[in-house]
């Protein structure tokens, strides 16, 4: 069966009035009937009647038809659920192929002022990349985004802000001079974050926007992905946010993908639920429409072939929190969980807080999801733990104890080996001017074997009732055929943890 993979339209979005409304299509399931029914008619014509003097089944063979069939369920059908059983328990191979040749890289922001020796890795920087989808753009641009501060105007006036300053003109000649549908989904503004950038876009006329208010829809959290989806074709994810400072002073992490429109038209019904529960009147529903739902997820992820060809993985898009994952979407804390158990050798871990706890509810919870996958992995499989966590001016002293108390498990018993460093992005006196700014603000898992680029610091509350989206990359049971080894995507990130990890910049915890 030839697989029919349809790509979201931008412009069918406008056409639904309501979150509540359901776009499900059933001319397939009417096609498979007509298919059933025309081959069983062929089947009569060809075979003649069942029943009867010249019939090719004799009454008197029922019972022993009946008897087999049965025999049949009882003995086959407890094997079948056992190797479904077995097979959710490994990396699987992908069900669905994407037909485009995708191409997907790393893309960082290094702050001003931090430097690594000659001849380390390196990629293309994320003003680069919103430079490229901003270029490539030709129908539409959806931005999901926490909130906006590109101006230098926002902040505090700074020499580097130039890069954001720059991207806000863009964006605002694409909406007014291009003819491009700009559609940005923001978390609700507050008084700390007004985001008169997007009050800027909507007076001039170049972007509709809508604000996501998570305490009246969840009763707390914030919209903290970011993420763009370009003509339903490209995008960025990463931990960098709609801020100048991600682009020159705070060191960020994502994945641009372009050409690719499986992909982004997967992503693109993550934005959907956003822009629909930015409506004023929007209420989670019970059940989403099936147009929101996914195939793609840990069992079956997708298929894609990248960079001219030479590669291929199997990937997939989580998302948080869990009342807007609509069906088939895998929870980001699933995923994170499912890629800790299934890795063999190593895990290197890069984020910017790390708690097993809610800290940003009005009673703190404990919330052991990642600490007890990783002292499990450790424990039981002898995996190789590494987290460079960081440090910076808002920093809570807390986080030490409990980094401490993960890390004093190394070596308790043989081969339990777990490491933890802080990661401090260097500072000048100019640049300890800029609020917020100076710091890793990474977001990112590898192992040898998955690739996981996420939005979401690593505290309970990001995954129970914030917004975040992880883009998983599972490397295929038989590896890379086709490439180099040094080519391959996952591969690339190990090297640039390996490379923070080494740098001058990774301090040991105090004890």
């Amino acid at each position: 069966m030839k697989l029919q993979i349809n790509v979201f339209d931008a412009d069918d979005n406008d056409k639904k009035s309501t979150v509540l409304e359901s776009n499900t299509n059933t001319a397939q399931g009417d096609d498979d009937f007509e298919l059933w029914d025309q081959h069983s008619e062929m089947l009569r014509e060809q075979q003649g009647p069942i029943w009867g003097h010249n019939a090719w089944c004799k009454p008197s063979c029922i019972p022993i038809s009946v008897i087999l069939i049965l025999i049949v369920l009882v003995v086959l059908l407890p094997l079948l659920d056992h190797s479904n059983e077995k097979s959710a328990n490994r990396l699987n191979d992908s069900t669905f192929l994407c037909q485009d040749s995708c191409n997907i890289q790393l893309v960082e922001s290094i702050p001003e002022g931090l430097t690594y020796p000659a001849g380390s890795v390196a990629f293309g920087s994320t003003f680069e990349a919103w430079q490229t989808l901003l270029a490539l753009a030709t129908k539409s641009i959806d931005i999901a985004s926490f909130y906006w501060t590109l101006r230098s105007a926002d902040v505090v006036n700074h020499t580097s802000s130039w890069q954001g300053d720059q991207i806000f003109q863009q964006l605002l000649l694409a909406g007014t001079k291009r003819n491009i549908s700009v559609r940005i989904a923001q978390s609700a503004p507050t008084q700390a974050q007004p985001n008169i950038d997007t009050e800027i876009l909507i007076k001039r006329g170049a972007a509709q926007v809508r604000s996501v208010n998570f305490p009246r829809l969840l009763g707390g959290g914030v919209l903290h992905t970011k993420l763009w989806v370009v003509d339903r074709q490209h995008l960025y994810l990463g931990s960098a946010n709609m801020d100048w400072r991600s682009l020159t002073q705070v060191k960020e992490l994502g994945v641009l993908v372009t050409n690719c429109s499986c992909l982004a038209a997967d992503v693109g019904k993550i934005f959907n639920v956003y822009w629909d529960m930015g409506e004023d009147s929007a209420q989670i529903p019970d059940k989403w429409p099936d147009s929101y739902g996914t195939k793609y997820n840990f069992n079956t992820p997708l298929r894609v072939n990248f960079n001219n060809s030479q590669f291929s993985s199997n990937i997939f898009l989580s998302s948080s929190p869990p009342p807007m994952s609509p069906a088939g979407r895998e929870e980001d804390i699933d995923a994170i969980v499912k890629v800790i158990a299934h890795a063999e050798k190593f895990i290197h871990i890069a984020v910017m807080d790390y708690f097993p706890l809610t800290i940003y509810t009005p009673k703190i919870h404990f919330w052991p999801d990642i600490d007890n996958a990783l002292r499990k992995a450790a424990i039981e499989n002898k995996v190789s733990v590494k987290l460079l966590i960081s440090w910076w001016s808002n920093s809570r002293p807390a986080e030490d104890y409990f980094l401490r108390s993960l890390e004093a498990i190394s070596n308790t018993y043989q081969n339990i080996d777990i490491q933890i460093k802080r990661f401090v992005v260097p500072t000048s006196d100019d640049q300890a001017k800029i609020p917020f700014a100076r710091v890793n603000h990474n977001k990112y898992m590898v192992t040898d074997n998955v690739a996981f680029v996420g939005t979401s610091n690593w505290s309970g509350d990001y995954f129970t009732d914030t917004a975040g989206i992880g883009f998983v990359m599972m490397d295929p049971e038989h590896g890379h055929p086709n490439g180099t080894e040094s080519e391959n995507l996952r591969l690339s990130l190990a090297a640039l943890f390996d490379r923070d990890w080494n740098s001058a910049y990774a301090m040991d915890l105090i004890k």
